[in-house]
């Protein structure tokens, strides 16, 4: 192992969440490249704050008793020492790299899906500010204020100004008006970046107030909210042709408000090419090629013509068989718009045998974030409440028996918000991304019988009545919280955890 550096920093990978669980404050270490995580209580981080890059260590001593934070050199060196050989401290001052990496994010309190952020955008298609809006049909938005989307997240990001906003809008929230830090952390490493992560309070936005209404916006107004909060749940992808905008699927309030004509549009302001778009709304640019299975890649315009003749064909009867039938005509016929459409309204059941591999990848995974994040989470969390019910759900679901049930569940809202979800996600590309097609769809599929299996109760069925939240109104739709905390706390790697033998039919 390499010295300690002579003046250590945390590094850009490190995410630190500050998190208050029933008044105790605790901040969370989160390591993006490995998914470790390290408990840490106030005085530590205080430690750790001060290392920035500037100092030595007997500097940080002296940074972090001024403010309040006191230690012995020998146990500061020491703890740094196995920061560093966790590969969690590096030398000096971060690059400014760090910064231009979080403006984008910085706009936005929830990242939108999908994501091909690694791809160069289409050369054969450049981006044009004149390029048509191509927006969910049917559909507007009800929020019920019930703070769903403030209290599943792991980061809602401010950028700058909307620190300063909330700050001075709210002074007294964790004495933030004179004490930023108590409410904001860096939004990665100890540098400085264009974004900060708000303090979390039992797992809700800090200044969510006990009528679970936007202290923000009950203060200073709705524009006084960070931009993200403002967007969500839109999802904007440029395909090359238009920009499709959709909506995610997971919020509450999205399924509520299915079918209902006289709420909010997504994008405010009646927009119709992307030059009336706000310059800091992330969009999606779409590669000039996709990944459809694990060996094959097609032109983005064939898999576009692939999506447009499914939404617009009739929504299929049941939507996890369709999605497996679709991937599975994606291996033998590629982006195929008419293979396709056969798929889709001539699908074989699903079986149990189908879904056992996803189902005990996602259940291993849930089940141990439920376990590593009870030590900072409390009960009341609901991201907490939502891997517990998961944890039982998928338990459960490793039962052929129970798997069987639920596949020949009527279940009308259950599947009247996985027709949704189908529409909403054909609209907006969000299938499509890094993992290939047919993954993503049987992944899909997975996810679907899962929510299906928490409407139906299934965690009560198989013993377990405390696992579901009945108490808080979220769980009225638990596709919207399975979605969120699968993407939102990166439990979406479980289908990268399936067995390659296991992805065919």
């Amino acid at each position: 192992m390499t010295s300690l550096p002579s003046r250590p920093r945390l590094v850009d990978h490190a995410r630190a969440r500050r998190h208050l669980m029933d008044g105790e404050e605790r901040v969370i270490l989160h390591d993006t490249r490995t998914g470790g995580r390290i408990v840490l209580d106030a005085r530590t981080w205080g430690l750790l704050a001060c290392a920035d890059g500037t100092r030595d260590v007997e500097g940080i001593l002296t940074a972090a008793a001024r403010e309040g934070a006191h230690a012995r050199i020998p146990a500061l060196r020491a703890f740094l020492e196995q920061l560093h050989a966790a590969g969690l401290i590096d030398e000096g001052a971060a690059s400014t790299a760090g910064v231009a990496a979080t403006t984008a994010s910085a706009a936005q309190a929830t990242p939108p899906a999908p994501s091909s952020a690694d791809a160069d955008p289409p050369a054969s298609s450049p981006t044009s500010p004149e390029r048509l809006l191509d927006v969910l049909p049917d559909f507007t938005l009800h929020c019920d204020g019930r703070g769903s989307c403030c209290r599943i997240y792991p980061t809602i990001l401010f950028a700058p100004a909307e620190t300063a906003r909330a700050r001075a809008a709210l002074p007294l929230v964790l004495d933030a008006g004179d004490q930023p830090a108590r409410a904001f952390l860096p939004e990665q490493g100890t540098g400085p970046c264009a974004a900060s992560a708000v303090a979390l309070d039992n797992g809700r936005c800090v200044y969510l107030q006990e009528d679970t209404r936007c202290g923000i916006h009950t203060a200073a107004g709705a524009t006084a909210k960070p931009f993200g909060c403002r967007l969500y749940p839109a999802a904007l992808v440029d395909d090359g042709q238009r920009v499709r905008v959709s909506v995610l699927v997971e919020c509450s309030c999205v399924l509520a408000s299915v079918d209902q004509h006289d709420g909010a549009p997504i994008l405010p302001g009646a927009p119709r090419t992307r030059a009336d778009l706000d310059p800091a709304l992330h969009i999606t640019e779409l590669p000039r090629a996709l990944p459809i299975t694990t060996d094959a890649s097609a032109p983005r315009d064939d898999v576009i013509a692939w999506s447009r003749a499914l939404l617009a064909a009739p929504p299929p009867a049941d939507v996890p068989a369709s999605l497996w039938a679709l991937a599975a005509a994606l291996e033998r016929s590629g982006p195929c718009p008419d293979a396709a459409v056969r798929a889709l309204s001539d699908a074989p059941p699903l079986t149990p045998s189908h879904l056992a591999p996803w189902i005990e990848a996602l259940a291993a995974r849930v089940h141990r974030r439920a376990s590593e994040d009870a030590a900072f989470r409390s009960p009341h969390d609901l991201a907490q409440r939502t891997f517990v019910w998961l944890a039982a759900t998928t338990r459960a679901l490793l039962l052929p028996d129970l798997v069987h049930l639920i596949l020949t569940a009527e279940a009308p809202p259950a599947r009247r918000a996985e027709r949704f979800h189908l529409r909403a996600a054909l609209h907006g590309h969000q299938f499509l991304g890094p993992a290939p097609l047919a993954h993503r769809l049987r992944d899909a599929a997975t996810r679907l019988i899962v929510a299906r299996a928490m409407t139906l109760g299934l965690a009560t069925v198989a013993g377990d009545p405390d696992a579901e939240p009945q108490d808080d109104p979220a769980s009225e739709h638990p596709l919207a919280l399975l979605e969120a905390v699968l993407r939102g706390h990166g439990l979406a790697a479980y289908a990268s955890d399936v067995d390659t033998c296991h992805r065919e039919d």
